[in-house]
C-alpha cells in the first residue's frame, strides 16, 4: 500500500502534468479531466510514435480520464459533483480562469470546505505579473537562471530540460501532501500555490545567497564552480569527466590515486580549497587535463570508484541508462503503453522501506477512457452519457 492511497485529485493540468505524476505514482487517484476529443494538447507534444506522444505517456501514468467541458453550464454542474467527492483539485491555467467559470477555489471549498486546490502558474495570483503567460524558458531567463549558465564567453544559456516546471510540480505535490495531512486533521483545506519563477529562484540557492552575503551578482563560469576546485569537466583521453572534489580531504585522496607530484598537496597554491580557487583557471587546471590525457574516461570514472573520490565520465543518455545502480534502485522502468507499445521511462524516484519489490508503473490513459466508470458513479447512467456526449458537455 503506498501512503497516499485513499486520495481523489482531480487533475486540470495542461501540458504538464508533473505534479499528478508524483501524486499518482505514491498511491493517489489522479483523474486526468480533458477537453471532449483531443483531450489535453500534451497528447500531441513530440516526440510522437505511432501518433502518441512519449512526453503524455510519461507525465499521464497511473492517471485515469475522463472528458469535461468545463466551459458548458452543465460541465461546471457535473465538476461541482465530483468535486464533492475528491479531496484535491489541480490547475495551472492563468490566474482568474477558473474564477471566470465560477470554479474557483472559493466556489469550490464551499461545496467542500475540506478541499486542497492546488495551482502552478507563472509569478503568482496576486501582483502586477499575474496574467503573464508561463512557460520554463521565460522563467529561467526572469529568474536569473540563464545568466548564471554557461560560460563567460558566450550567451546566457538554457538548463537543457524544463527545471522550473518540474520543481515547481514537486513543490506543489510536496504542498498538497502537507496540506491534505492538515485537512484530515482540522477539516479545513486550502489553495497552495507554487511558481515557475519563484520554484526557480528557491533552487538558484547559492547564487541567491552569494549575492546576499556580496552584493555581487554572479557571473558564468562554465562547467566550474566558482569556489571549489577541481570540480569541473575536465578533458581526458577519449572525452571529459566530472570532476567534484569538494575538500582538502577528498584533494588528498585524489593525488594520492592518481601519482600527482608531492607539491599538489604541499605547495601554498594548492594545499587548501581556498588557493585552489584562487590559482585554478590560470594554472591547476591545465595540469589537471594534462595528467588526464594519459588515462581514458573509463579508467579515470574505475580509478575515482576505488578511492571513493567523486568523479565519473560525462555519460550520453544511452550510457546513463545502463549504469547498473540505476537498475538495482529501479530508476528505469518498462511500461506497456497501448499506442508506444514498450517504453523506458524513469521510476519512482523515493523508495520506501519495506517495500521489497515496487508495484509496476501503469501506462497513461486514453482520452476518457474512464468516462463511464466515473459517471455511473455520480448517477449518470448511459443514456445520460450519450447525451451529454452529443451535447459536447463530456
Amino acid at each position: 500500500m503506498f501512503p497516499l492511497e485513499g486520495i481523489r485529485v482531480l487533475d486540470l493540468m495542461t501540458l504538464s502534468g508533473y505534479c499528478g505524476m508524483e501524486l499518482a505514482d505514491y498511491g493517489a487517484e489522479v483523474i486526468k479531466v480533458e477537453t471532449p476529443g483531443a483531450g489535453d494538447p500534451l497528447r500531441t507534444l513530440a516526440p510522437l510514435k505511432e501518433g502518441a506522444s512519449a512526453h503524455h505517456a510519461f507525465r499521464d501514468r497511473g492517471k485515469k480520464s475522463i472528458t469535461l467541458n468545463l466551459q458548458h453550464p452543465e460541465g461546471q454542474e457535473i465538476f461541482k459533483r465530483l468535486v464533492a467527492e475528491a479531496d484535491v483539485v489541480l490547475e495551472n491555467f492563468t490566474p482568474g480562469v477558473m474564477e471566470s467559470l465560477g470554479l474557483g477555489y472559493d466556489a469550490l471549498s464551499a461545496i467542500k470546505p475540506s478541499l486542497v486546490y492546488g495551482r502552478i502558474s507563472a509569478y503568482g495570483s496576486t501582483g502586477e505579473g499575474a496574467a503573464t503567460p508561463q512557460c520554463d524558458l521565460i522563467a529561467q531567463a526572469k529568474s536569473g537562471v540563464m545568466h548564471f549558465t554557461g560560460f563567460p564567453e558566450n550567451p546566457p544559456t538554457r538548463i537543457g530540460f524544463s527545471i522550473s516546471e518540474r520543481y515547481a510540480a514537486s513543490f506543489l505535490s510536496s504542498a498538497v501532501c502537507l496540506a491534505v495531512y492538515h485537512a484530515r486533521q482540522t477539516g479545513e483545506g486550502q489553495l497552495v500555490e507554487t511558481t515557475l519563477c519563484g520554484s526557480a529562484i528557491a533552487i538558484s540557492e547559492d547564487k541567491v545567497i552569494t549575492y546576499g552575503a556580496t552584493h555581487e551578482d554572479p557571473m558564468r563560469t562554465g562547467n566550474a564552480h566558482p569556489l571549489i576546485n577541481p570540480y569541473d569537466i575536465l578533458k581526458c583521453k577519449d572525452g571529459y569527466v566530472a570532476m567534484g572534489i569538494s575538500s582538502d580531504a577528498q584533494w588528498a585522496k585524489f593525488c594520492d590515486a592518481f601519482k600527482c607530484p608531492a607539491e599538489w598537496t604541499t605547495d601554498e597554491k594548492y594545499c587548501s580549497n581556498l588557493v585552489r580557487g584562487y590559482h585554478y583557471f590560470g594554472d591547476l587546471r591545465v595540469k589537471l587535463e594534462d595528467l588526464f590525457s594519459n588515462y581514458s574516461m573509463q579508467e579515470i570514472a574505475d580509478i575515482c570508484d576505488a578511492a571513493l573520490i567523486p568523479g565519473t565520465m560525462c555519460s550520453t543518455t544511452k550510457e546513463a541508462l545502463g549504469q547498473p545502480q540505476l537498475q538495482v534502485r529501479g530508476m528505469i522502468q518498462s511500461v506497456q503503453d497501448k499506442v508506444l507499445g514498450n517504453l523506458e521511462m524513469p521510476g519512482r524516484p523515493v523508495k520506501f522501506c519495506g517495500y521489497e519489490t515496487e508495484a509496476p508503473l501503469s501506462p497513461a490513459p486514453a482520452v476518457g477512457e474512464q468516462n463511464a466508470q466515473l459517471y455511473g458513479a455520480l448517477g449518470l447512467d448511459s443514456a445520460a452519457q450519450q447525451r451529454l456526449q452529443q451535447q459536447g458537455v463530456i
